[in-house]
């Protein structure tokens, strides 16, 4: 009877190992890990190593830029997805998305500053995966 429930209890435990997504698996939608003013939220479609991305950012009382954008990129050597990026200011750059845990950072590097008030959503951003599907169109 003891050996039938260390079986079972293993096999449960791997069934629920099983449902976790792949570490490189990036598809689905992010949020900001800690509350703030200005939300932001990026979504991945990710088809092999091949992913479509596109994001929202803005302030809660709907003042100032509130940047939309889009990208396309792939993971890397080292399982982070690389993509380059536009917003609807005509900002560009390239990000890097990353798990650590349950947590992903994601770090947005401007290459082509176009309108000022939008630039404040970009830099380093700590986010959370609140659902494994895409909830804004990724193109």
């Amino acid at each position: 009877m003891k050996v039938f429930l260390a079986v079972l209890f293993l096999a449960f435990a791997g069934m629920a190992r099983a449902a976790d997504p792949a570490p490189s698996d990036f598809t689905g939608h992010y949020e900001l890990a800690k509350r703030t003013k200005s939300p932001f939220a990026l979504d991945v479609q990710q088809k092999g190593k091949a992913a479509t991305t596109s994001f929202s950012a803005g302030n809660v009382d709907g003042s100032g830029a509130a940047p939309d954008g889009a990208g396309e990129g792939k993971l890397n050597a080292k399982g982070e997805l690389e993509f380059t990026w536009t917003d609807t200011f005509d900002n560009a750059g390239s990000a890097v998305l990353r798990r650590d845990g349950k947590q992903y950072h994601l770090s947005m590097k401007v290459d082509k500053a176009a309108e000022a008030r939008a630039l404040r959503f970009y830099g380093e951003i700590a986010l959370k995966r609140v659902s494994t599907k895409p909830q804004m169109s990724t193109r």
